[in-house]
C-alpha cells in the first residue's frame, strides 16, 4: 500500500464518557467540500470498514508508535458522517493524557481535532472531487502544536487575559493526568508567573497542554 494521505476535521464530539474512557466522534463528514477540495460520498467508507475493521488503528497525531485506543465501533451509515466510537487505553499515560486533554477542550467550549489516514481508491467519473471509496488505515486525535513550551509561554504572555489562561491550566490539576504531564504543567505555570524553573530542559519536552493553541487563539480573536 502506498503512503497514506491525511484529512483533518474539527467538530464537536458527540459523546464523551470519562468513567469508561470512551469517545464518540465523527472522523469524517459526507457531502461536504473539505480543505483539499474533496467531497466524501455517503457509503465511501462502507467497504473498507467491513473488510478491514480489525486492522484500523486509533493513533495520536498519525504516529504509528503512539496507539491510544481501539475502535469499538465505526458506523458508516450515519447520515452525517463516519461516526467512530473509541475505547481509550486508560491504563496508558499517553492515552489517558490525550483523553484528558480532549475532556478539557470540551469542558471549555473547544472543538476536538480528528484526522483520518486514508487512500482515495475510487472517485466519481463525472466529478473527480467526489471520493466514492476509501481505504481507511487509521484515524487520529490531534494535539496540533509543536513541542516548544518556552515559545508557548512567550505567546501567552502577550495576551491580556493571561490570568484566564493560567486558570485554565490550573484546572488540569483536578484532572486525571499522568505525573509527567503534571510536572510539565507546573513548569509552564512557573514560567508564566516568572518563578525560576529548569527552562533549559523544557525545550526538549512535549507540549504541556495540547489544547493551548486553540484556546489562546480564541482569546486573540476576541
Amino acid at each position: 500500500m502506498e503512503r497514506m494521505d491525511f484529512k483533518q476535521i474539527s467538530y464537536d464530539l458527540k459523546e464523551l464518557d470519562d468513567t469508561k474512557g470512551v469517545i464518540v466522534a465523527y472522523a469524517n463528514v459526507y457531502n461536504n467540500t473539505d480543505s483539499d477540495g474533496d467531497i466524501s460520498a455517503y457509503g465511501s467508507f462502507t467497504k473498507t470498514v467491513s473488510e478491514n475493521f480489525k486492522r484500523i488503528r486509533v493513533l495520536k497525531d498519525h504516529n504509528p508508535r503512539e496507539m491510544i485506543g481501539i475502535p469499538k465501533e465505526i458506523n458508516t451509515t450515519d447520515p452525517y458522517g463516519l461516526l467512530t466510537t473509541t475505547q481509550f487505553n486508560m491504563n496508558k499515560d499517553l492515552s489517558r493524557d490525550m483523553f484528558t486533554d480532549i475532556k478539557l477542550m470540551v469542558d471549555n467550549g473547544q472543538n476536538a481535532e480528528l484526522s483520518i489516514g486514508y487512500k482515495a481508491l475510487k472517485r466519481d467519473q463525472k466529478n473527480k472531487s467526489i471520493i466514492t471509496e476509501y481505504y481507511l488505515g487509521e484515524y487520529s486525535f490531534l494535539s496540533n502544536w509543536a513541542s516548544n513550551p518556552l515559545a508557548i509561554v512567550q505567546g501567552i504572555k502577550g495576551i491580556k487575559e493571561t490570568d484566564v489562561v493560567i486558570k485554565l491550566i490550573e484546572k488540569s490539576y483536578n484532572l486525571d493526568y499522568s505525573d509527567k504531564r503534571l510536572r510539565e504543567i507546573e513548569a509552564i505555570l512557573k514560567a508564566l508567573s516568572n518563578e525560576p524553573s529548569e527552562t533549559d530542559t523544557l525545550i526538549e519536552q512535549p507540549l504541556i497542554l495540547d489544547t493551548l493553541k486553540s484556546f489562546t487563539n480564541s482569546l486573540k480573536t476576541k
